[in-house]
């Protein structure tokens, strides 16, 4: 759920909009294909009383909405505590939780509580159990249903629909038609509308190269995903990320290690860190060009492709996997169909 207008002032002022905060790196999923898995001491080290200077220095940065991410989010015991203090401070709570937490009935009904201006967003990329198995080898089958039932538990609160997502990730693993069956079955059951992204090239430091192909979708089944999903948001194309360039230049994050970069799926080694560099606010201030992706606000600065493409206005490609496929940030989209 995303305030247009306050996107747009916070784009055209070269300021923030979200903040993507990292309160976990534990998960009960497990994906396999995870940019979590990205770096080696990807543990959570942020204190609750950090965790309370950020939410008010993001507030000091004119941010309204802060995206609660984890690993998964809602398996830390103070997150509804921080969530309150956000919503006091006058910001959005969105939620990207695994779903399974969900199926908890207090969990549920607090994150319901918490979330009633903003979004809950769920991780289902497949509703097909044995493609679910291939995505999360360590969980059962049947994760899947309990995900679902949580979902309708979770709508029968009263929660809308249009504040709920599927955010799923694209992946060779399985094939267009099954995504687009799971796009279906989302719309067709619940009314939810799905945020889709294609996979990142993030896997635990020393894995082969090779092992990365398995994962990467083909272009053209790519494209054929796109052609489902543009039609359920009812436009006739959508950038090539899970959001507008708007939203991605007015959004950066803090990393579970305390790392403060552009995007929660960029995972830089040399990012400054709230631990040792400073406050959030002074950060933020300090990296501002690097957080907002300044350079790209001129069309000639654009890969190529990117500068001849009839919708730069709102897409500016994935900074994150053109970075994952070491191209850096201003590198060119590798998984742009267009």
């Amino acid at each position: 759920m995303i305030d247009y207008d306050r996107l747009q002032t916070a784009y055209d002022r070269e300021g923030f909009y979200s903040l993507q905060l990292e309160i976990g790196d534990e998960c009960q999923q497990g994906c396999i294909y995870c940019y979590m898995n990205a770096v080696e001491d990807g543990e959570n080290t942020l204190s609750d009383e950090q965790i309370e200077h950020i939410l008010r220095d993001a507030h000091a940065l004119g941010i309204t909405a802060i995206e609660w991410l984890g690993g998964e989010p809602l398996l830390r015991e103070s997150v509804f505590a921080h969530m309150a203090l956000a919503a006091d401070l006058g910001m959005r709570n969105n939620v990207w939780t695994g779903g399974l937490p969900l199926a908890d009935d207090g969990v549920r009904r607090k994150t319901v509580e918490h979330a009633r201006n903003g979004l809950i967003s769920v991780h289902v990329s497949t509703v097909d159990p044995d493609v679910y198995q291939t995505f999360h080898p360590a969980r059962p089958s049947a994760d899947v249903t309990t995900i679902l039932d949580a979902v309708r538990e979770t709508l029968e609160l009263g929660y809308p629909a249009s504040q709920m997502l599927n955010s799923v990730t694209f992946t060779g693993l399985q094939t267009a038609d099954d995504m687009i069956r799971t796009i279906d079955y989302f719309e067709r059951e619940f009314g939810i509308k799905t945020s889709l992204n294609v996979y990142h090239t993030y896997l635990r430091p020393g894995t082969p190269i090779g092992e990365l192909g398995r994962f990467v979708p083909a272009l053209d089944a790519v494209g054929k995903v796109y052609a489902r999903y543009t039609k359920q948001w009812g436009v006739e194309r959508l950038p090539m990320n899970c959001v507008n360039k708007q939203y991605c230049a007015t959004t950066f994050a803090v990393l579970c290690d305390g790392s403060v970069t552009p995007c929660a799926t960029i995972r830089e080694k040399d990012a400054p860190n709230v631990h040792t560099d400073g406050t959030l606010l002074d950060i933020a201030m300090r990296s501002r060009d690097h957080l907002t992706i300044k350079r790209f606000r001129q069309r000639e600065n654009l890969p190529q492709d990117c500068q001849r493409c009839k919708i730069s206005d709102q897409c500016f490609g994935c900074r994150s996997r053109a970075y994952a496929a070491g191209r850096g940030i201003y590198g060119k989209d590798p998984m742009c169909f267009r």
